[in-house]
């Protein structure tokens, strides 16, 4: 064991060290400590397995572990999972040096988030120049490339401003005439407005007075129309109101004698009124005394239904005594395996509860014990929150003196710590 070779192979997780027989073994590092067990072996020195990358520490085995994990040279995948574009790894998660990373996670990571300096909008790397061809607040020229007065390159404007911008401000942007309506054709650059406007004053004059006497003859010939077709409905109308006010003498004759018949008619319904008030006043309390015996037969049976559904869904207490005995096997197992055990559902009373062991609690080593109010068929009935005293008694059937009792009694100030535990489930 007199020399060790450094990585003959080309394999960084590999160390070479020459045995007593004179061949040569490559050991994993992180196996190198359970397989030499000498301590002469132990305190053999070796070098760092990245020495080839440039890492110049040398150590005992036992070290080896310990320096890897904080070694700046050790391969490691990006933290945010770049993938490699070419070489052999193409498509799998980048792998850098340790020392590699920071730099690679604030210069190069395509996936670091950068922070437009238009929109101050969170942009991946790789996203950054889609984002900026979709960006509202990126800088775009004008189309009619205008300026600003006293400037000469073109304006600048917001990308989300562009339609603002041409249909309301820019200078060279193409517009109609505002007499185009009534017949005027021209377009012309909106810096030249004003001046077609007044050159052609005198002519967009004729064509406003041109359109309105065609809209004053038009109107005047549909008044004329209207006019008659009224003149033609009245007439018709007196017609009807001759032959109305006839009809309407010989239904007031009519009327009279009906009259005459109503007010009979009328003496005889209130004589029946008068005589069956009495019966009227008497049938009313009738109908209220059934309306109140039906509903007293219905919150009676909808009592009767619950009493039913509790009676059928009840899990009588395994012993008189109103204990519930609970046998867990596979107790190491479960204290292993970091499980939660439950009881089936049972009644205290009519509240319905389960039961739940917590083993080796948030790996404390500890044992915690709850006990879950469940929803119950009889809620609606019973007072909230729940007052009981819990008495848990933990049995070790292996050795008794490890028995363990714990007694909780649900108290004014519990109930203000813990009142969702005990309040009405929902």
């Amino acid at each position: 064991m007199a020399e060790k070779i450094t990585d003959s192979e080309g394999r960084e997780d590999l160390v070479y060290i020459k045995t007593e027989d004179g061949s040569y073994r490559g050991w994993r590092v992180d196996l190198l400590v359970e397989n030499l067990s000498s301590k002469m072996e132990l305190k053999l020195l070796i070098s760092c397995p990245l020495k080839k990358r440039g890492c110049e520490w040398s150590d005992t085995v036992t070290t080896a572990i310990h320096h890897l994990e904080e070694c700046e040279f050790f391969p490691v995948l990006c933290p945010l999972g770049c993938v490699c574009l070419e070489g052999e790894r193409k498509g799998k998660v980048l792998k850098l040096e340790k020392r590699q990373i920071p730099e690679h996670q604030s210069d190069s990571c395509p996936l670091r988030e950068l922070v437009c300096e238009f929109c101050v909008n969170n942009v991946k790397a790789c996203e950054m120049n889609p984002h900026l061809e979709d960006c509202e607040h990126f800088p775009v020229p004008c189309p009619n490339e205008c300026v600003r007065e006293g400037e000469e390159v073109t304006r600048q404007l917001k990308r989300r401003d562009v339609p603002v911008h041409l249909t309301d401000v820019c200078p060279l942007q193409k517009v109609e005439c505002p007499y185009w309506l009534y017949g005027c054709r021209e377009e012309m650059e909106r810096r030249e407005l004003d001046l077609h406007e007044r050159e052609f004053m005198h002519i967009h004059y004729r064509l406003s007075m041109a359109d309105m006497k065609l809209k004053h003859i038009g109107t005047s010939k549909l008044l004329q129309d209207k006019l008659d077709t009224a003149t033609q409905r009245i007439l018709l109308v007196e017609n009807m109101c001759e032959s109305k006010s006839k009809e309407l003498s010989e239904l007031t004759q009519k009327q009279i004698v009906t009259n005459d018949k109503l007010d009979e008619a009328t003496r005889k319904i209130a004589f029946l009124q008068n005589e069956n008030a009495s019966l009227t006043e008497e049938l009313a309390a009738a109908n209220t005394k059934i309306e109140n015996f039906e509903r007293h037969i219905t919150m009676k049976n909808s009592e009767l239904e619950s009493v039913k559904s509790i009676l059928f869904s009840y899990t009588p207490l395994p012993l008189p005594t109103g204990q519930l005995e609970w046998k867990i096997q596979g107790v190491k197992q479960k204290i292993e395996n970091k499980e939660n055990t439950f009881t089936d559902p049972f009644y205290v009373g009519l509240y319905k509860c389960q039961d739940c062991i917590q083993w080796n609690r948030m790996d404390t080593g500890k044992v915690a014990v709850y006990i879950h109010i469940m929803k119950g068929g009889y809620d609606d009935k019973l007072h909230w929150p729940i007052r009981y005293k819990f008495t848990f008694i933990l049995l070790n059937h292996i050795n008794s003196n490890n028995n363990y009792e714990y007694t909780e009694q649900v108290t004014k100030e519990y109930l203000e710590n813990f009142a969702d535990c005990f309040k009405r489930p929902t």
